[in-house]
């Protein structure tokens, strides 16, 4: 067993496959949201408050001395190895967006290992579709940065963020990129013996989650909701925008069997304007009113993207949120001085962590609100997005659900799940402490 077992914020997993590693590497993670204000102002200067916006930063905490700002400039990082490998895991049934279809996460683990001993543990997720990197790619790409890391004389926590992100520059590689941080914020957290909620500002230990509906037909659309209604879900996040009309039939079959649950609409960029404002149209005519739209229309179809969101607010009472068209700072800073959409969806593999903190911060100073999400990812990613969006305390909508699509889990620890609640505070770390077999076996 890794002998760094010892704490605060990382999972146990075993991994199979090759590392692609640097020199000297070892073998070998509530607030669920009510989406709508009631009531609001028709123009447009007054749509992004519509949504109850981001909570302004909380009152320094008793941690605060072990706040990630701080640690960035105080803590001397010194890394003794790392590692990027192939991390390959089944779904329990094929996962198909508007955009793409999966049977299993192909994604790529980073471990990261300090000469104290502690070791963090990262996870750059990939979806073509949504990231600019396949697993070759993010595997090569993660794999320089590792051997960057360990061949870098100790520094602070800070400028080993810079170098990786030298590295890694840009969209190109913010999957990668996303994977390295991960694992060095984790390792630095296990060293100094504090949980990731507590590290990004300890606002509560335990978020909420939705759960996810792909494209199925109608009857297995019901068949899930009412599992979903079984475990306790009340927000289900339905993926559509491949076929309004299937789209619509789906909708019925899942009212039907959980009538009391809370929509969210997610069309992966599949609608055009009229065909979003269509179904929003058709909804209110069945009675149904979804809590958030999301990425109703292509990436870049910024009027598109403005049109749908001004109909849907004013005339339905629909949150609009942006996903795709938020690849970067400057996107974000687009959807807020534009009033292009009344919510920022924070992925940290199509950002990376220090470029998502940039952008939630921008949010919280323009009063957007936020949702956390992320790709079909373990509980290595989701894990580290759950501390994040629990420390931080203000999102929204929390859509951090695909460790429990998967047919298998090969990561322990990092949080316990209850349903759609998960808890942080008596979790074995964060992700903490990923468990490798020596011979690579699961």
């Amino acid at each position: 067993m890794d002998p760094s077992i010892s704490s605060a914020s990382s999972p146990l997993i075993r991994l199979s496959g090759n590392p692609a590693a640097s020199p000297g590497a070892s073998p070998r993670p509530g607030l669920v949201a009510a989406a709508r204000q009631p009531g609001s102002s028709s123009s447009s200067s007054t749509r992004l408050r519509a949504v109850s916006p981001s909570p302004s930063p909380s009152p320094p905490s008793p941690v605060e001395s072990f706040g990630f700002g701080a640690l960035k400039e105080t803590f001397s990082v010194d890394v003794a190895a790392a590692e990027a490998r192939p991390l390959d895991v089944p779904l329990a049934a094929p996962f198909t967006i508007a955009s793409s279809r999966l049977e299993a996460v192909s994604n790529v683990a980073v471990r990261v290992e300090l000469r104290s001993g502690a070791v963090g543990w990262g996870e750059a997720p990939v979806l073509p579709s949504v990231t600019a990197e396949d697993q070759p790619a993010a595997l090569a790409a993660a794999g320089r940065a590792c051997d960057a890391l360990a061949g870098a004389p100790a520094a602070p926590l800070g400028a080993m963020l810079q170098e990786v992100a030298g590295v890694l520059p840009g969209h190109a590689f913010a999957s990668a990129r996303a994977g390295v941080e991960m694992a060095l914020i984790d390792a630095v957290a296990n060293s100094i013996r504090i949980p990731l909620w507590r590290l990004f500002g300890g606002a509560s230990d335990t978020v909420t989650t939705d759960i996810t509906i792909p494209i199925v037909a109608p009857n297995e659309a019901a068949q899930l909701a009412a599992k979903y209604r079984g475990q306790g879900f009340q927000t289900l996040k339905l993926k559509v925008g491949k076929n309004l009309n299937s789209d619509i039939e789906v909708l019925k079959a899942i009212r039907l069997v959980h009538p009391d649950c809370s929509f969210i609409l997610d069309a992966n960029e599949g609608y055009t304007a009229d065909q979003a404002i269509e179904v929003l149209d058709r909804l209110n005519e069945m009675g149904v009113t979804p809590v958030l739209f999301e990425q109703p229309v292509h990436r870049d179809d910024w009027e598109g993207l403005r049109d749908v969101s001004i109909v849907a607010m004013e005339k339905h009472k629909v949150a609009v949120a942006a996903d795709e068209s938020c690849r970067n700072l400057l996107d974000a800073q687009k959807i807020i001085h534009g009033n292009l959409a009344h919510v920022i969806n924070i992925k940290l593999a199509k950002l990376g962590v220090l470029g998502a903190l940039e952008i939630i911060d921008a949010a919280r100073k323009a009063n957007v609100a936020l949702m956390i999400g992320g790709m079909v990812e373990t509980r290595i990613a989701m894990g580290f997005a759950g501390h994040l969006a629990a420390g931080l305390g203000c999102f929204s909508f929390i859509d951090l659900d695909t460790p429990l699509l998967l047919s298998e889990d090969p990561v322990y620890g990092g949080y316990e799940a209850f349903g759609p609640l998960y808890k942080f505070t008596n979790a074995r770390g964060h992700g903490g402490f990923l468990h490798l077999d020596n011979n690579g076996s699961k």
